[in-house]
């Protein structure tokens, strides 16, 4: 099966915006692609949801729930708790109908597999085998502690999650249903593949919207349905799972977390020998699976999503009423160590690449982050290990590019001005101070340029918009011959001005045409002196003085064209 995630070539724009939002940084940039690094990733999502060129594919598993509908299997969607805030329907009755109107068989909440899962978890609280317990139903939150913190794993509670459980619940009933668990999850289709015989396939809310447009179903709005609550319901939302647990008089204490980054900090607080006595509950979005990246509410309304949930729930602090059942199927997990190790380049190479970077001393390092690692140091670590390239580096970028255009600046052979709209010098190269005589550029700058030359042609530009293009002129005070180029950049309010200096080869043309008149004065010197003889042998020949001078005086002018 192809990875959950991958790369659309053709889209990536070079914007480093992915690997900024990746929490584990598990993208390697190469031939101007960001590339994703499956064995890193831990499927959060988060560069699905913020590329702005769409250049991330989720894999798609429609194709196979349309074949086993097709084929007569009994196909049976289990629908993550979220469902009630991602489509505005009134409960699972008429979410299910939905579902049928596409030709599966039943629709099942996945609450009842949360349901069987945080009992499981009082469980543990009662026995009271672990310090710290994690809950297990964030598959991302797992596989991050699974590569990163392996340390923690006998943290996490050995409980398969809610849509594990939800399935078994199902294919009890139904020994021969094709079981589709439908969420705002990617990772649950990675979780399918690592703990297999319980789902049959995943699909993402943004799935399931696709096969109802192909469909022409519209799901009308209706207000979420009075009903018995369910507090397992409360599963999709920040502390939802804490909410639905009985935690009086247990001994434990109880925190939710949401978002990768805090999930990260308290792990390393539990990996440090700390929340002793605490059951944790993690989720890897911000505000849990109601927010997760195939969800609206990343585009739309959170706090809209989360009331449907708790709508849907129905809370009642006293009794929180819930599911009644009762499963007779094992519902431990074993949780493999996933380490991702990532070697540690020697200082030496770290400093090198740093230099590379053109950044020699401490304050050089701007950690700036918009390679997309927090700190230039990360970025180099990052280059040492393939994932990155050093022309990541903005400020490097910058720098060079600002370093190459001085250069180009400061060694034209052309004189070059840069004035403002009020034709106020502000720049100025070396070879501008020769042609002016002027020692130093800053004895220029915020100068009037009428200081220097007549501004005619600066001024005509700045009037017109009409450049002046290697204009040939003389400057009488500097005995100089230049050409003149003036340019103007509207966008950024200035002129500049190009001068050629052409003194030189106009010298030797001066020179040139002085040496063709003496030459063209001896010839026609040579030539009368030669008429005259001709003429004598003409006289002879019987030839006539005017044909001869004729033919002299064609002479004359082939050598007067030669030279021109």
């Amino acid at each position: 099966m192809t990875d959950v995630l991958s790369l659309k070539k053709a889209n990536c724009k070079n914007c480093h915006k992915c690997i900024r939002s990746c929490p584990v940084k598990s993208i390697r940039f190469a031939d101007n692609q960001a590339k994703i690094i499956p064995e890193e990733c831990i499927l959060c999502g988060r560069c699905v949801v913020v590329c702005p060129q769409n250049a991330k594919r989720v894999r798609s598993d429609l194709t196979e729930v349309i074949g086993a509908v097709g084929s007569g299997k009994r196909v049976i969607a289990t629908l993550a708790p979220s469902f009630i805030s991602e489509f505005p329907v009134s409960g699972i009755g008429e979410m299910e109908g939905y579902l049928k109107k596409l030709g599966l068989f039943a629709a099942r909440e996945t609450a009842e597999g949360a349901y069987i899962v945080k009992s499981e978890y009082e469980n543990l609280i009662r026995d009271h085998k672990q310090e710290v317990i994690i809950s297990s139903c964030c598959h991302t939150v797992v596989t991050l502690i699974q590569k990163y913190f392996p340390a923690v794993i006998p943290c996490i509670a050995p409980v398969i999650s809610p849509m594990m459980a939800s399935a078994k619940l199902i294919k009890e009933e139904y020994p021969d249903a094709y079981v589709v668990f439908i969420g705002p999850c990617i990772s649950k289709k990675d979780e399918m593949q690592k703990v297999p015989g319980y789902i049959d396939c995943v699909l993402t809310f943004d799935e399931l919207v696709q096969w109802f447009q192909m469909r022409h179903i519209e799901v009308a709005p209706a207000p979420v349905a009075e009903s018995e609550g369910r507090a397992s319901r409360f599963f999709p939302r920040t502390g939802g799972i804490i909410e639905c647990m009985h935690t009086r008089g247990t001994g434990y204490k109880y925190i939710a977390v949401d978002g990768v980054e805090n999930c990260v900090r308290a792990i390393e607080a539990i990996e440090r020998g700390g929340l002793k006595g605490y059951f944790v509950e993690m989720s890897a979005c911000e505000g849990s699976c109601i927010n997760g990246p195939a969800a609206r509410a990343y585009q739309e309304n959170l706090l809209d999503s989360r009331v449907r949930v708790d709508e849907f729930a129905q809370p009642d602090e006293d009794k929180k009423p819930d599911f009644d059942i009762a499963c007779d199927f094992g519902l431990a997990r074993h949780i493999p160590n996933e380490f991702v190790h990532e070697p540690d380049p020697p200082a030496a190479a770290i400093t090198d690449i740093l230099a590379r970077m053109g950044k020699t001393k401490p304050e050089d390092e701007l950690n700036c982050g918009s390679c997309g690692y927090p700190t230039c140091r990360d970025k180099a670590k990052a280059v040492y290990n393939g994932k990155a390239d050093i022309t990541m580096c903005l400020p490097y970028l910058l720098e060079n590019a600002e370093s190459f255009s001085n250069n180009v600046f400061a060694v034209s052979p052309n004189a070059i001005l840069v004035l403002d709209d009020r034709l106020t010098v502000q720049r100025m190269n070396m070879s501008a101070c020769h042609l002016f005589n002027i020692p130093k550029s800053k004895d220029a700058i915020g100068r009037d340029v009428i200081d220097l030359i007549d501004p005619t042609d600066f001024q005509d530009v700045l009037e017109t918009g009409n450049d002046v293009i290697d204009k040939k002129m003389y400057l009488a005070d500097l005995d100089k011959h230049v050409e003149l180029t003036v340019v103007r950049d509207a966008d950024h309010h200035c002129l500049f001005g190009i001068f050629k200096d052409i003194t030189a080869e106009q010298a030797r043309r001066e020179k040139y045409i002085e040496r063709r008149a003496q030459t063209i004065d001896i010839t026609d010197k040579v030539i009368e002196k030669q008429m005259r003889i001709v003429q004598d042998i003409a006289s002879l020949l019987g030839e006539t003085t005017a044909e001869t001078k004729i033919a002299l005086t064609k002479i004359k002018n082939t050598v007067l064209s030669e030279d021109e």
